[in-house]
């Protein structure tokens, strides 16, 4: 199975991000409708939004334990608007996440969402298979991810509230209208929200960050765009390294490299 490079959120034109598809070779194991993760190590992820853990709220920095609190719901929401949506993961229009974003972020999101420059396109922002090709296997997508609320700065020296996440994402899919074959698609990413104030007293703040580190693994080597475009073949394989997608934070690989995984 394939891994490839994911164009996730940054700034308003987007960021750079390392690492690079996988894709899954090597007698994989059968996987069937009534039990899309048996024998995969995702099949010990909890289901959904359960899958994100979200720490006691305490006070950091100059930041609250209430403002704390509703910076890592937001966090979570976005993450599950961004990765679990249904809407957007089939290719639709990704308003849960637009609607959970900064309004001067969303103007600049909204406008280059589905651009046809792909270095302007904002859609890699978010999960979503090309429009009309997948389908989702059942209800359940296996996630296990953890937020860590962390003291800032801002570039002028004021105070932010960062809160990191890690996680991964994993998906059954088929291709749509067809029954079979059914293969898994993982996303790992990690990456940052920002929360501030720009003012004492005033509203908070927040910023979908710039991405240290993103890839999807099952997906086609010859991918193009931001849309997902997973790899149905079981037999595609790239010419990178092969590695284990369960084990570290990331796939050894360079920008845009394709690498091998043995199953997801």
């Amino acid at each position: 199975m394939t891994i490839t490079a994911a164009l996730l959120a940054g700034t308003l034109a987007g960021c750079g991000i390392a690492g690079g598809v996988l894709a899954e070779m090597a007698d994989p194991a059968v996987i069937t409708a009534d039990a899309p993760f048996r024998g995969s190590p995702a099949e010990k992820f909890a289901d959904g939004a359960a899958g994100i853990a979200v720490p006691e709220a305490e006070a950091v920095g100059s930041f609250s334990a209430e403002d704390v609190r509703s910076a890592l719901e937001t966090s979570s929401r976005l993450l599950q608007a961004a990765y679990l949506d249904r809407q957007t993961l089939l290719g639709g229009k990704p308003d849960a996440y637009a609607a959970l974003l900064d309004p001067e972020q969303r103007k600049g999101f909204l406008k280059d969402l589905d651009h046809k420059d792909p270095e302007k396109d904002t859609r890699g922002w978010v999960n979503s298979f090309a429009p009309g090709t997948t389908e989702l296997v059942g209800d359940v997508i296996k996630v296990q991810g953890r937020l860590t609320p962390v003291a800032a700065k801002d570039a002028d020296g004021e105070p932010e509230l960062r809160v990191d996440y890690e996680a991964r994402f994993v998906y059954a899919v088929r291709p749509a209208g067809k029954q079979e074959p059914i293969v898994r698609v993982m996303t790992y990413v990690k990456a940052h929200h920002l929360f501030w104030r720009d003012r004492p007293g005033g509203k908070l703040r927040n910023w979908d960050g710039e991405t240290a580190n993103a890839w999807s693994a099952g997906i086609r080597c010859d991918s193009t765009g931001a849309f997902l475009q997973p790899d149905f073949t079981l037999q595609e394989g790239g010419d990178g390294p092969v590695t284990d997608a369960y084990d570290g934070e990331s796939a050894p690989m360079k920008e845009g490299e394709c690498g091998s995984v043995e199953e997801i």
